[in-house]
């Protein structure tokens, strides 16, 4: 894809304003020249929630979720234009680059509520320079705003494939596979992954990349086809894994992570593997697409329960 004017950031990582000023780190998300939360993504709210995970469910066959909850995924939609942003202030001036999600990881501390004034801050922490691009972990923290407690954070590494005059720092952490000290059976169940789906399910997120809705756009982008999200296959691990395993509720999965190991498209046969700790506080997950694995090293991290029930 080709860059869109955004927030540049100086070599520490720290963002800067058109006039190449550094922004105050403490100042609300939304007094930020370029940098704000973009108001085509969902707001949360209780219907954007419901919708964005009623979407989400189809693809498992399953109904509209009977309990309250935005789950970790609501973190990732409220930041995903932020985190877009910073990156193409990265790569401005670079001329095209294309974009390769490597993984994503996310750590909530306390699930968003519905209607809470919320911040965000994005920062680079790693660049690389590697032969087909320059690799970078950005952390982006979701904040309440009131009493500036951190709400969420998230871990993208990134591959901006085309770009190789970024300015090296940081250390770049391995996206290492998960282990389960004491795994128990592995479930595995088929997902329905349709053209329709991934189209309804980018307008739920918010995220429009035209490689998600255009098969012209995708073929531009080296794709046979369309291609899913895959924070979408990821949110469809944390539903399946909340309902079998955490009575229905998504705000039990307080982290989780995953690696992107190949796209997948329309129609593909594609599978879900939820494998749950003998102690049921962990569930590790991949996503295979044709048999081959599309989405793996998933790890899921479950809260204790509530006890509220289903």
């Amino acid at each position: 894809m080709t860059t869109t004017p955004g927030s540049a950031l100086d070599p520490a990582g720290r963002l800067l304003d058109p006039a190449g000023a550094a922004l105050d780190p403490a100042a609300p998300l939304l007094d930020r020249p370029g940098s704000a939360l973009d108001p085509a993504a969902p707001l949360l709210d209780a219907d954007a929630v419901r919708r964005y995970r009623t979407v989400t469910r189809r693809a498992l066959g399953r109904p509209a979720p009977d309990r309250a909850g935005a789950g970790p995924l609501a973190a990732f939609v409220l930041t995903h234009p932020l985190a877009e942003r910073t990156v193409a202030g990265l790569a401005a001036g670079h001329g095209p680059y294309s974009l390769v999600h490597l993984a994503q990881e996310i750590e909530l501390h306390h699930p968003p509520l519905p209607g809470t004034p919320l911040d965000a801050v994005a920062g680079v922490e790693a660049v690389r320079v590697e032969p087909k691009g320059t690799r970078l972990v950005l952390t982006t923290t979701l904040t309440d705003r009131a009493t500036g407690a951190e709400q969420a954070r998230l871990t993208a590494h990134i591959l901006l494939v085309g770009i190789r005059a970024a300015e090296p720092h940081g250390t770049l952490r391995p996206t290492t596979a998960p282990r389960q000290e004491a795994p128990g059976a592995t479930i595995t169940r088929g997902l329905r992954v349709d053209r329709e789906w991934i189209a309804d399910y980018g307008h739920a997120a918010g995220d429009l990349n035209p490689v998600h809705l255009d098969p012209g756009a995708a073929r531009e982008a080296g794709f046979a086809d369309v291609i899913a999200h895959g924070m979408g296959l990821v949110s469809l691990a944390v539903e399946e894994a909340a309902e079998r395993y955490a009575d229905g509720d998504a705000d039990r999965v307080l982290a989780v992570g995953a690696r992107f190991a190949r796209p997948v498209l329309p129609g593909e046969e594609t599978t879900l593997d939820l494998t749950p700790s003998a102690a049921g506080d962990t569930v590790a997950f991949t996503v295979r697409s044709q048999g081959a694995a599309a989405v793996k090293g998933g790890l899921l991290r479950l809260g204790p329960a509530t006890g509220a029930g289903r």
